[in-house]
Formats: structure tokens, C-alpha cells, sequence
């Protein structure tokens, strides 16, 4: 009821990352993603969705842009998947490590893919510090260090905004999204 209610007063309500991502059309990503990795399916669930989850709970149902590529509801979640299924599209394409032995690049192949994968989702998280303010049903601005958006919400693009910090804080997002069992195997591979 409270849901509804907010709902028909321009607010969003919250939800898990899972829920989000439930859509046929994000399914289908998903279900893209896994035939172009060549992982244990226990892997993908603690390498990819895990991830993509955590993602779609950080986005929630925020646009991508204010008035561009994916100005919708839900838009930025969308448009992330997107663009990783983009990028393990090409990195088919290419042995990695490049100029490796091919045993080195068989061992750590997957590592590369999901770094691949990982720098194509977060490449927008960071208009969420950016690019909008968040406004709470409670009269409170959310930021990204206090967590999952707790509450109903409203998005306010600002007026303000300098594209040029996209680059800086991106990186310090990524600890929102990967686990710390996944950047210890990021990093076991300089």
C-alpha cells in the first residue's frame, strides 16, 4: 500500500537488485552474458550476477541520462547491461592477455573477461554522485556512502554537474559493486 501510494506521487520506491533485474528483456542480457562466458555456472552467479545485482540495487531505477541515451525509467540499469554484453561481444574477439603464451592466456582468460565486463558496468555509476541528487521521502538527500537507497525516491538532475569528474569516481564505486573475494582475483593478475 505504501508502495502504491508513493508511487502515485512521483516517487520510487526501492527494490532488491534481483527484483530489478526480473524484466524478460534484462533476462535475455543475462542470458546472454552466460553463453558468452566460458565459466562454472557457480562462477558466473559469484563473478557476474552477484555483481549485477549489486549494481542494479545501486541504480535502481534511475535514468541514464537527463535527456540522451536511455532517459527512461530504469534506463541507467538497462543501459549498463547493454553495453557489457557490447563488450564481451569484442572481447571474443581477442586473445588476452595480449602477446601471452597461449597456455597463460587459457589460465587467466576469464579473469580478463570479467575485468572487461566490470569496466563496461561501472563506465556510468558514477552519475549517481555526479550528475543527480537524490531526494528521500523523508526530506533527506541520499548519497552513495549511506548505502542502498532505504526509502521512497525522487531524481533531480543538477545544474551543476562536471562530466569530467565521471572519470575520478567511477573506481571508488567499484567497492559498492564487487566483493572483496572479487577484487583479491582481480588483482591476484597485475
Amino acid at each position: 500500500k505504501t508502495r502504491q501510494r508513493s508511487e502515485d506521487t512521483g516517487w520510487l520506491s526501492p527494490q532488491p537488485g534481483g527484483q530489478l533485474l526480473q524484466s524478460p528483456y534484462r533476462q535475455q542480457l543475462i542470458g546472454a552474458l552466460w553463453d558468452m562466458c566460458s565459466m562454472s555456472r557457480q562462477a558466473f552467479v559469484d563473478y557476474v550476477q552477484a555483481p549485477i545485482e549489486r549494481y542494479a540495487g545501486l541504480v535502481q531505477e534511475l535514468p541514464a541520462s537527463e535527456s540522451h541515451h536511455h532517459a527512461y525509467r530504469g534506463g541507467m540499469l538497462d543501459h549498463g547491461l547493454e553495453v557489457v554484453c557490447y563488450a564481451m561481444r569484442l572481447r571474443r574477439q581477442h586473445l588476452l592477455p595480449p602477446g601471452a603464451s597461449p597456455e597463460e592466456q587459457t589460465a587467466v582468460g576469464e579473469l580478463w573477461t570479467v575485468a572487461i565486463l566490470y569496466a563496461a558496468l561501472l563506465h556510468d555509476v558514477a552519475k549517481i554522485i555526479v550528475d543527480i541528487e537524490i531526494h528521500l521521502i523523508s526530506n533527506r538527500r541520499w548519497h552513495l556512502w549511506h548505502g542502498p537507497i532505504p526509502e521512497p525516491y525522487r531524481v533531480r538532475y543538477r545544474e551543476d554537474r562536471d562530466y569530467h569528474l565521471h572519470e575520478t569516481t567511477n573506481l571508488l564505486l567499484a567497492q559498492q559493486i564487487l566483493s572483496p573475494k572479487t577484487l583479491d582475483w582481480l588483482y591476484s593478475e597485475p
